[in-house]
C-alpha cells in the first residue's frame, strides 16, 4: 500500500503540499506530484522523488477541531466544499462534459463513455464530417481532467486548425492550450532559457505535425516529455504507409508517452489493412499482432464511428440537405484546339512506363488543363525544363511544343469556366452573389496553386471586389497567416468575402459560420476531397442551404469528353453517398486519395467508357459499412447505454455559480483578495480583476488571447449566453469575451485551493447543528479514498461516522444521508 495518495496533505521542506498524483520512480521510491498550500508555496506545482526529500504524510488523527465564528458557518461551509470538490469521480459515467457551453446532442457523449470504461482511455473518433468531433474530444478531456488523469495535454493537428481547435477548447471547456505555432515558438524561446523543454514549461499546448515533423529541436523534446493525454487530430495523416512514414514514427513516439490517447479523422482508413492497423496499434499495441488478419471485433472497442443518418434523430437543429448544380462551360476555340493538341499528343516518356502509382504524364497534363491554362503551362515549362536537363535533344521537348503554344493561346477572356462561374454569379437566381452581404461569402476550391494565382487575379476585378475582399489559402503559407485568413473569413465584421483555396483547407476547418456557396472550380479525382470539402460549409451548426457547385468543360473532342464524363459520375456518386449511405469512399474502396487519383487516372488511360467505369463502381454486399468493406466479422457490438451517468458529486451549494460567488464575496470580506467581485445573478455572471498572486497563475496557464484586455475576467454560468457570446466575437476582432463558469475553469480551481488554506495546516472546523445531533453526540465527517500502485484513485467517497459522548462509534451516513438529517448547505444555519 501506499503511503500517500491524491489528496492527501504531506509536509515536504517544511511546507505543506496536496498530493495531485503518484507514480513509481525508474531510481526507486515514488515521484509525487503536488500543488502548494502553504502560503510560501501557494498554487505552485512541484514534482518531488522520495528518494531525494522526506516526505511525511500528516495523520488525520493529529487534526485539532476548532470552532468557526463566522456568520452562518460560511467559512466551515466554504472550507468543505472546497475538500468535496478535490472528490475524482471513480465511475466510467458522465460526470461534467455534459455542462460544457455546447449544444450538447446525446450522441457526441458516446466516445467519452466508451473510453472511460478503458482502463487507458485510448480511442478513436471517427465520426464523419461536421458532427462535431472536436467537442467529442472536449467531452472526453473534461473527464479526464475531472479525474485527475489531464494535468499535461498535448494536441497535435494540421497548422491550419490550431487556433481554430485552440478556440474550441477554451471558449466552450475552459481548458488551455499554449498555441506553438511560429509566433508562439519565437515568443517562448524569449522567455525561456536555451535548451530549456517547451513541453516542461507548458503543461498544455497544441502544435502542428508539420511543426514537428521539420524541427529536430522537437522531436528531442517529445523524447525527454511524458503526457497524461496526447490529442491527434486528422489521424489519417499519420497512419501507416510509405509516404507518411516520419509522421507515423512522431505519432508512435507520443502514444508510448501518454497515459490516454485520443485520435479523431473522419477519414480513418486507407484502404490498406495494415494502415488502419497502425492507428490501432497506437492505441493498444497488444490489440492487434504485426502482419496478422483481424477482424472487426478485435478492434470494435477502440474506436467509434457514425454517419449523418445514423444520428440524425437525436439532431436538435436540422442539417439542411445540400443542394448541387454542375455547370458546364461550352469550351471557347483556344480552349478547344488546346484539347485537340492534348488528346494528339504521344510522348515517350509515357510509352511502357506505366508503374502501379505513377500516372502517365500525358494524364497529368489533362488533369492540369482541366483545372485552368495556368496550371497546364506551368507543368508544361517544368517538364521541359527538366528534361532539358537531362537531354537537351530530348524528342518529348519537341513533342510538347504545339501544346505549349496552344495553352499559352488562351487568354483569360477564352477560359469557358471562369466566364460560366461569374455568369452564375451575376445572373442564376439561384447563384445570385451580392459580395455587400457579410453572411454570405464564397468559397471557391482548386488543387492547384497556379490556378488559385489565376482565380485571385480575375475573379476581383470582375466581380467588383477590391483587394481586401479576396484571400488565397494554400499549405505553402506560413502558419500564422494561415490562422488569420481562416479567422477573418469566419468574422462578421471582416471585409473578406470570397476565399479562393487549395485542399489545405478542407481538412477540419470550420468555414460555415459566414458562408454556405463552395464551388469546386476543378472537380477532383478523389471522392474523399469531394467529402472534405463539401464538409466545411455542410456541417452541423450551418443554418442555410448549402449550394455547392461544380464546374466542368464542354469539349468537342472526343477523347477529353469522354474523360470528362467520368468525372460527372463521380459528382453522381457523391451526391448518392450524402443522400443514402454518408461515406463515398465506399464505391471504390480504396479508402486513401491518393489510390482514388490513380484509379481515375487508369480509367482514363485505359480508354475505359463511362458505363464501365461506373460499373466499377458498384459497391458489393456489406459495403454499406465502411469496416465490413474492409474485412468479414462479427456484427458491431451494441452501443453503451446512453442513460448511464455517473453519481452526482456530493456538494453544499446549488451550482458553481453559487460557490464561485460566495467563495470571492467571502476572500474580499476577509481581506484575502483586494478586489471586490461583481455579480450579476439573473446573467450568472461573475466579473473579477485578479491579484497578484492569481494574476501570476492565470499568465503561466493561460495564452495571451485568453487574458482579457482590461484585466477582468468574465464567468458565465449560462451556456446560451457563452455560446451567443462565442458567435458575436466572429464578428468583432476579439476571442470570446464572456468564459465558462465551471470546475475546470483556472479561477475557480485556484478558488479551491485559496479556500482549502483558511484554517490552516492539521486543523478542522467543528459546526454546531441544530437537528440531525443528538444531545452530546457527534457527527465526524470523513473523507476516504483508495488509490492504485500509481496513485490514481480507485475508490472514494464521504461518509459521517456517528459517535457517541463516550466516543463509541453507533453508526455511519452517507454523505446524501448526512445532509439529510441535518441540513447542512440546504438549510441557514445560525452560528450562535
Amino acid at each position: 500500500m501506499l503511503d500517500f495518495a491524491p489528496g492527501a496533505r504531506v509536509l515536504i521542506r517544511s511546507e505543506e503540499w496536496i498530493v495531485r498524483g503518484v507514480e513509481t520512480c525508474d531510481m526507486g521510491g515514488h515521484q509525487i506530484e503536488c500543488i502548494g498550500v502553504s502560503e510560501t508555496v501557494r498554487h505552485r506545482e512541484a514534482i518531488f522523488l522520495t528518494e531525494l526529500d522526506r516526505v511525511t504524510v500528516l495523520d488525520p488523527a493529529g487534526t485539532e477541531l476548532v470552532a468557526d465564528e463566522s456568520p452562518g458557518y460560511r467559512q466551515s461551509l466554504l472550507y468543505l466544499e472546497a475538500r468535496l470538490r478535490q472528490t475524482v469521480p471513480t465511475t466510467p459515467g458522465i460526470a461534467i462534459g455534459d455542462r460544457a457551453a455546447m449544444d450538447l446532442l446525446p450522441f457526441q457523449l458516446e466516445p467519452a463513455r466508451r473510453a472511460l470504461a478503458q482502463l487507458r482511455p485510448r480511442f478513436l473518433i471517427a465520426d464523419a464530417v461536421g458532427l462535431g468531433k472536436t467537442l467529442e474530444a472536449g467531452i472526453l478531456v473534461s473527464e479526464l481532467i475531472r479525474r485527475g488523469r489531464g494535468r499535461r495535454i498535448l494536441v497535435v493537428t494540421t497548422k491550419s486548425m490550431l487556433e481554430q481547435f485552440q478556440l474550441e477548447f477554451w471558449s466552450r471547456f475552459a481548458i488551455p492550450l499554449v498555441r506553438l505555432d511560429s509566433a508562439g515558438i519565437q515568443r517562448i524561446r524569449r522567455e525561456l532559457p536555451a535548451n530549456h523543454n517547451p513541453f516542461h514549461h507548458h503543461e498544455r499546448t497544441i502544435i502542428s505535425i508539420d511543426t514537428l515533423k521539420r524541427d529536430t529541436e522537437y522531436r528531442h523534446y517529445l523524447e525527454q516529455a511524458q503526457w497524461d493525454i496526447v490529442i491527434i487530430d486528422e489521424a489519417h495523416n499519420v497512419s501507416f504507409k510509405g509516404n507518411r512514414a516520419l509522421r507515423n514514427k512522431l505519432a508512435g513516439l507520443l502514444a508510448e508517452r501518454a497515459d490516454a490517447l485520443i485520435l479523431l479523422t473522419a477519414t480513418p482508413h486507407s484502404g490498406d489493412r495494415e494502415s488502419f492497423a497502425s492507428l490501432m496499434r497506437m492505441l493498444d499495441p497488444t490489440a492487434l499482432p504485426p502482419k496478422a488478419d483481424y477482424t472487426r471485433a478485435d478492434v470494435e472497442p477502440l474506436f467509434l464511428r457514425r454517419f449523418k443518418r445514423d444520428v440524425r434523430d437525436e439532431l436538435r437543429q436540422q442539417f439542411p440537405e445540400r443542394q448541387v448544380f454542375q455547370f458546364t462551360a461550352p469550351a471557347s476555340p483556344a480552349e478547344e484546339r488546346a484539347f485537340a493538341r492534348l488528346a494528339e499528343l504521344m510522348l515517350d516518356i509515357d510509352a511502357g512506363r506505366r508503374t502501379g502509382a505513377e500516372m502517365l504524364f500525358r494524364t497529368t497534363l489533362e488533369k492540369a488543363l482541366l483545372s485552368s491554362p495556368a496550371a497546364c503551362l506551368q507543368t508544361l515549362r517544368e517538364r521541359a525544363r527538366r528534361l532539358a536537363a537531362r537531354d537537351a535533344s530530348h524528342p518529348d521537348i519537341a513533342a510538347l511544343e504545339p501544346l505549349r503554344e496552344a495553352v499559352e493561346a488562351i487568354g483569360p477572356g477564352e477560359v469557358g469556366k471562369l466566364a460560366l462561374l461569374v455568369r452564375r454569379l451575376q445572373e442564376d437566381p439561384h447563384w445570385r452573389w451580392d459580395p455587400r452581404f457579410a453572411n454570405d461569402r464564397l468559397v471557391v476550391f482548386t488543387e492547384r496553386i497556379e490556378t488559385l494565382k489565376f482565380l485571385a487575379a480575375e475573379l476581383p476585378s470582375r466581380l467588383g471586389l477590391d483587394e481586401d475582399a479576396v484571400a488565397v489559402l494554400h499549405g505553402q503559407l506560413p502558419d500564422h497567416e494561415i490562422q488569420h485568413i481562416v479567422d477573418q473569413f469566419g468574422r462578421g465584421n471582416a471585409p473578406l468575402r470570397l476565399l479562393i483555396a487549395s485542399d489545405v483547407a478542407a481538412e477540419g476547418l470550420n468555414l460555415h459560420f459566414q458562408s454556405h456557396r463552395l464551388v469546386h472550380y476543378d472537380v477532383p479525382w478523389s471522392l474523399m476531397i469531394f467529402q472534405q470539402r463539401n464538409g466545411r460549409i455542410d456541417r452541423y451548426g450551418q443554418t442555410a442551404t448549402p449550394l455547392i457547385a461544380y464546374l466542368t468543360t464542354a469539349t468537342a473532342v472526343p477523347a477529353i469528353a469522354g474523360d470528362l464524363r467520368i468525372l460527372e459520375i463521380l459528382i453522381r456518386k457523391d451526391e448518392q453517398a450524402a443522400k443514402n449511405i454518408g461515406d463515398p469512399s465506399i464505391f471504390m474502396g480504396l479508402y486513401d486519395e491518393d489510390q482514388e487519383i490513380v484509379r481515375v487516372a487508369q480509367a482514363i488511360e485505359s480508354g475505359q467508357s463511362a458505363e464501365q467505369f461506373e460499373a466499377g463502381l458498384a459497391p458489393g454486399e456489406g459495403a454499406l459499412d465502411w469496416l465490413d468493406a474492409l474485412m468479414s466479422g462479427a456484427p458491431a457490438t451494441p452501443p453503451v447505454d446512453r442513460t448511464t451517468a455517473a453519481p452526482a458529486l456530493p456538494s453544499l451549494f446549488r451550482d458553481d455559480y453559487a460557490y464561485l460567488r460566495h467563495g470571492l464575496d467571502f476572500l474580499h470580506a476577509g481581506n484575502l483578495i483586494p478586489h471586490a467581485p461583481r455579480s450579476d445573478d439573473r446573467h450568472r455572471t461573475v466579473m473579477l480583476k485578479p491579484d497578484d498572486d492569481l494574476r501570476r497563475l492565470l499568465h503561466r496557464q493561460l495564452a495571451p488571447e485568453m487574458r482579457p484586455e482590461d484585466g477582468e475576467y468574465a464567468l458565465c454560468a449560462d451556456g446560451a449566453a457563452i455560446q451567443d457570446d462565442i458567435r458575436a466575437a466572429r464578428d468583432g476582432e476579439r476571442w470570446p469575451q464572456l468564459q465558462p463558469l465551471w470546475a475546470l475553469h483556472p479561477i475557480l480551481q485556484w478558488l479551491d485551493y485559496k479556500l482549502l488554506a483558511l484554517f490552516g495546516r492539521q486543523r478542522a472546523p467543528v459546526v454546531r447543528l441544530r437537528r440531525g445531533v443528538a444531545a452530546g453526540e457527534a457527527l465526524v465527517l470523513v473523507a476516504a479514498l483508495i488509490p492504485n500502485r500509481r496513485g490514481q484513485p480507485v475508490l472514494n467517497d464521504w461518509f459521517a461516522v456517528r459517535v457517541d459522548a463516550g466516543g463509541q462509534v453507533r453508526g455511519t451516513l452517507s454523505f446524501a444521508e448526512l445532509v439529510d438529517a441535518t441540513g447542512l448547505g440546504v438549510d441557514e444555519l445560525a452560528n450562535t
